[in-house]
């Protein structure tokens, strides 16, 4: 058969082959796309400073949403188009983020700070290696580095435009303060920070330190910096409260989880997540510091009660359950025992009479095991006042620390999606000769994420619903002074808790920790439903 020749026209809209004969190269499916132009791919996942709001780093840009109902509040248009990699929003105005992905929008070691009210750029930050981590309040941006972290102040910037549309006339222009980072505060050295772990609360940031399983704790308004022995592993995720008094953390075994004053640096809790080595993927503390929720790539979350009630009060409740719990037939056996025995006793007169179960003292034949005690000096099975023998084993100084560790009071199973391995699109093999002529298969390498070097995708990222917060219009805000407190009283009624995941399979998820109905007491984990944030909206 003789080989024909094909090439495309001039104008690149036809196929043409030797005779001149032309096919519409629209109308040819020569190759089916790698990744569909309309569908993005989170790379990176972040809640806003008070938790209302949650960013997503997609390949095509940023996009805002409420944490409530998960709708979108806010989607720029950068000037650049292209991935960005890292996002983190201050609030409803102000947004920092970094280029990345196949097709960065920007330099990955480059800072955008982003106004969506003027919707423009206001600054950007310049550094000579790729930036993996921000955390950002309303004083300080931190800015995490591979060994390093630097962190800046807030200044007022000079308006270069007007916004679009105008301001209320209520409010000048000219009086109107813009805000970005341009002051470099301090540098703080760390060990290899793959994952760009840190925590900002307040004026207290908390990073990795040079040393194995350690972290320091930084005052960043003055003051010493202090070191904590964490763990003997390195440290693999950690979190602050909203109050900045606890801290949690976990090593990269993530079967234990740590609880720490971050005045005092004392421990005072240890919770144990599961027995099997898995990654923590998230940490975070309810409002009122009374539930600490964690998520691993086990697709897990566990629910640890900070504030357990009082173990004698616990112990008294369980054994008024038990008793109540026992069946009707056994307490109508015991009272016609008890009845027999009486009648016995009575007409027996003078004889020897059976003997009473509560005040039988037993005889030389029973004590030697010349003779069997009677059933009926012999305490009822089951009996409430009993303790069990997994209770005995765990009261044991023998007993293995696994059975005294204290353990979730909840749990629940989130979406780990069904990203396929090369989710960040691109092909996932390519075929070559080898030296003896032969094709070969050769698998490309996953991405690497600035914050993940295994280049897999963002999951589990969980924060609890805050509380007092004002999101929408019609809502107060509570005052100050009382947050702590209704926070507090809140958490004993339970929490909303939110799960978001990034990759191609993005989805959001909502979670209610409630209490028990069974009279039993404690807590359950109710599953509410989840959404693909990044398809059709829907309103509640």
């Amino acid at each position: 058969m003789k080989p024909v020749s094909f090439a495309w026209s001039y104008d690149g809209k036809r196929f043409l082959n030797v005779n001149g004969f032309g096919i519409p190269s629209d109308k040819m499916n020569t190759r089916q796309p790698l990744q569909p132009s309309n569908t993005p791919i989170v790379l990176s996942v972040s809640f806003s400073t008070n938790k209302s709001r949650f960013t997503a780093a997609t390949s095509e840009g940023i996009r805002c949403f409420r944490s409530d109902n998960c709708l979108t509040t806010y989607q720029p248009a950068l000037s650049s188009d292209g991935g960005v990699a890292i996002a983190e929003a201050l609030d409803d105005r102000y947004i920092a983020f970094v280029g990345g992905g196949r097709a960065p929008a920007y330099k990955p070691n480059m800072i955008i700070w982003w106004d969506a009210v003027l919707g423009t750029e206001l600054h950007r930050l310049d550094f000579h290696e790729p930036v993996i981590g921000l955390r950002l309040n309303g004083r300080w941006l931190v800015v995490v580095l591979h060994e390093r972290v630097v962190v800046f102040h807030y200044q007022e910037m000079a308006r270069t435009q007007e916004p679009t549309p105008p301001l209320d006339d209520a409010v000048s222009s000219k009086e109107e303060r813009l805000r970005a980072p341009n002051m470099a505060g301090s540098l703080h050295r760390t060990d290899q920070n793959e994952h760009a772990l840190a925590a900002l609360r307040g004026d207290l940031l908390v990073l990795p330190s040079q040393t194995l399983g350690q972290v320091q704790l930084i005052p960043l308004n003055g003051g010493s910096k202090r070191v904590l022995p964490a763990h003997k592993n390195t440290v693999a995720c950690l979190a602050l409260s909203d109050d900045s008094t606890l801290l949690a953390t976990a090593s990269e075994q993530g079967t234990l989880i740590r609880i720490w004053r971050t005045k005092t640096l004392e421990q005072i809790a240890e919770f144990r997540r599961g027995v099997d080595p898995a990654r923590i993927l998230g940490l975070a503390f309810s409002p009122g510091n009374r539930w600490l929720a964690s998520t691993s790539d086990k697709g897990t979350i566990h629910i640890f009660d900070l504030k357990p009630p009082d173990p004698a009060t616990v112990e008294a409740a369980g054994v008024q359950q038990r008793q109540n719990r026992k069946s009707q037939s056994y307490a109508s056996h015991r009272l016609s025992g008890t009845s027999t025995n009486e009648a016995q006793s009575s007409i027996s007169g003078g004889g020897r009479s059976s003997p009473a179960s509560g005040t039988y003292q037993g005889s030389v034949q029973e004590y030697y095991g010349l003779r069997p005690v009677p059933i009926s000096a012999s305490p009822p099975a089951g009996s409430g006042s009993g303790v069990s023998a997994l209770a005995a084993l765990k009261a044991a100084p023998w007993a293995p620390k696994v059975l005294k560790d204290i353990k979730s009071v909840a749990k629940a199973t989130f979406s780990m999606g069904e990203d396929p391995p090369h989710w960040q699109g691109g092909a996932g093999f390519y075929w070559t000769t080898g030296p003896d002529g032969r094709k070969r298969k050769v698998n490309n390498p996953v991405l690497p994420l600035p914050s993940d070097p295994a280049g897999k995708p963002p999951k589990g990222v969980v924060a609890f619903k805050p509380r007092a917060q004002k999101i929408g219009q019609g809502e107060k805000q509570s005052p100050a002074a009382g947050q702590e407190a209704m926070a507090a009283d809140a958490d004993n009624d339970g929490a909303t808790l939110y799960v978001i995941g990034g990759g191609s399979d993005a989805r959001w998820e909502q979670f209610d920790l409630l209490p028990a109905t069974d009279g039993l007491g404690g807590y359950g984990l109710v599953y509410r439903g989840f959404r693909r944030y990044l398809t059709k909206q829907f309103a509640d």
